[in-house]
């Protein structure tokens, strides 16, 4: 419990921050059903965790010490993954299944072996990798996942790497964004896409941007306004029409472009 900071941010929506890796879950808890959207690196028992803010919570997301009598607990927790990197699925691997976008089965498995032998290095060893299944198998003819009084409603956000996607939490107007739009976005990986591929994904979200008012992401504690999607949009075209920023080296040489309270590190 002491690995996570948690906070409420919202009626049964919590936070979860892994300080030692900086990395943030949100656990959205309906009337039926919870989902667990990411999972970081697995420092502490985060299935435990869940476990425990779920007693604390009542039907319909009201935080409460008791439960009610008639129990009332959701039946399923429901493992979400917004993309197939280490950082964000290795504290699920307790879980018997992970749902994510089938576009990352591919880079899940590969990172999985990855991190894998890592382990082995360090004289370490991790849990077998759970089964994969596409996010389609939880969602309605809408795309949506119902939880019970609370919709999540997938969101393409192909970039990043290719089956990046957030949820949004339609009846509170949250997206959760994993990395595919943060502060931050990290397009030098090979598995991302280009700037213009990815900057073509920024214009399809434009329709939704009236749907939400937060952007909760993978790496920030803090809440962005739904104004953040057209500055990232202002500095990708900027750096498209004539490239520019600072050169690093980690984890591959790479741009990093600064905007208007926004990054984007991209390919050389």
């Amino acid at each position: 419990m002491n690995t996570y900071q948690v906070t409420l941010i919202g009626e049964g929506i919590y936070l979860i921050f892994e300080p030692a890796e900086d990395v943030c879950m949100y656990l959205v808890v309906g009337e039926k059903k919870a989902a667990l959207i990411d999972g970081g690196m697995g420092t502490g028992n985060l299935p435990g965790l869940v476990e425990e803010l779920l007693k604390e919570t009542s039907p319909g997301g009201s935080p409460s010490a008791v439960l009610p009598a008639e129990g009332g607990l959701p039946q399923a927790v429901f493992p979400l993954l917004s993309h197939g990197h280490g950082d964000h699925y290795l504290g699920m691997l307790t879980y018997a299944m992970i749902y994510l976008d089938e576009a990352d089965i591919t880079l899940i498995r590969s990172d999985y072996e990855t991190e894998k032998k890592e382990a082995k290095a360090e004289g370490e060893s991790l849990p077998p990798l759970p089964g994969l299944l596409p996010l389609s198998e939880l969602t309605d003819e809408d795309g949506r996942i119902d939880l019970g009084g609370r919709h999540l409603r997938i969101i393409p956000i192909p970039g990043h790497t290719p089956g990046s996607v957030g949820f949004l939490l339609e009846e509170e107007r949250i997206l959760f964004s994993g990395d595919g739009l943060t502060y931050n976005v990290w397009m030098q990986l090979p598995e991302s896409s280009s700037l213009e591929d990815y900057l073509e994904t920024l214009y399809a979200l434009r329709p939704v941007a009236g749907d939400f008012d937060r952007i909760y992401t993978g790496h920030s504690q803090n809440p962005f306004g739904a104004d953040h999607l057209e500055k990232v949009i202002d500095l990708i075209e900027k750096v498209i029409q004539e490239p520019f920023g600072t050169p690093v080296e980690e984890p591959f040489p790479a741009i990093e472009a600064t905007g208007d309270g926004c990054v984007v590190t991209y390919r050389r």
